[in-house]
């Protein structure tokens, strides 16, 4: 339970695991867009203790990316998506990045 605690009380960690998930996501991608949940990115990056409050802050960071343009919402299923593409880019920073870390500087950049 403390590593969960401090998951949620520090925004980095979170803004990590988004950008660890997103770069999982995108890497290994054998097309040219990638669909997924706050719970899916959390998955990505290894980390399977998704609380309701940790998924809130991952939407939050999401939402973000989106309102900003760099990813897409997905409605079309009863539960929300988001999507991102090779014509983002988050998609080419991510392609020619060496780790999740140029990721993690992208969204620090990004976010409010």
């Amino acid at each position: 339970m403390t590593q969960i605690t401090n998951i949620y009380a520090d925004f980095k960690k979170i803004e990590e695991l988004v950008a660890r998930g997103l770069w999982v996501a995108v890497k290994y991608a054998r097309g040219t867009c990638v669909s997924f949940t706050p719970k899916k990115v959390l998955e990505y990056a290894e980390f399977n203790d998704a609380i309701p409050v940790v998924l809130t802050l991952v939407k939050h960071i999401l939402k973000q990316l989106n309102d900003k343009g760099y990813l897409q919402v997905d409605n079309s299923r009863s539960i929300v998506r988001y999507r991102l593409c090779r014509d983002s880019p988050l998609w080419g920073l991510i392609k020619q990045s060496g780790g999740p870390e140029d990721v993690l500087n992208f969204i620090e950049k990004v976010i409010e």
